[in-house]
């Protein structure tokens, strides 16, 4: 099995909780960065497969430039504020467990994470 890099960026208890939940995942590396100086040298690294941020707290001007330079990154904004996760192309999925969450980042593209979350 291939191993899937997630990055997560941001401070908030949530991406914390998203994290160790992951990170119980065989089959991903998972990583966080607090703020965006952090985050470019994880991303100097290595593009990760995934980026989970969190959208209340974090600015989408440094987060959407990536999804240009790198079309096969799936991004994921967690907004607490309205309880759901937005797939950055655009469509949302409301009121997402951490286990809708942990499939979708496991899946091996975007379309395929977007069928798996509106299939119901």
């Amino acid at each position: 099995m291939n191993s899937r890099t997630v990055l997560l960026y941001g401070r908030s208890l949530l991406l914390s909780g998203v994290a160790a939940g992951l990170g119980e995942c065989s089959g991903l590396q998972v990583a966080q960065a607090a703020t965006w100086a952090e985050t470019c040298r994880l991303l100097a690294e290595r593009i990760p497969d995934v980026l989970i941020f969190d959208l209340t707290d974090t600015c989408e001007s440094h987060i959407l430039p990536l999804l240009f330079k790198n079309p096969h990154l799936l991004l994921i904004g967690l907004d607490t504020a309205y309880n759901q996760a937005v797939l950055v192309s655009g469509q949302e999925a409301q009121s997402l467990t951490l286990d809708e969450i942990r499939e979708i980042v496991e899946k091996g593209s975007r379309q395929e994470a977007l069928d798996e979350a509106y299939s119901d």
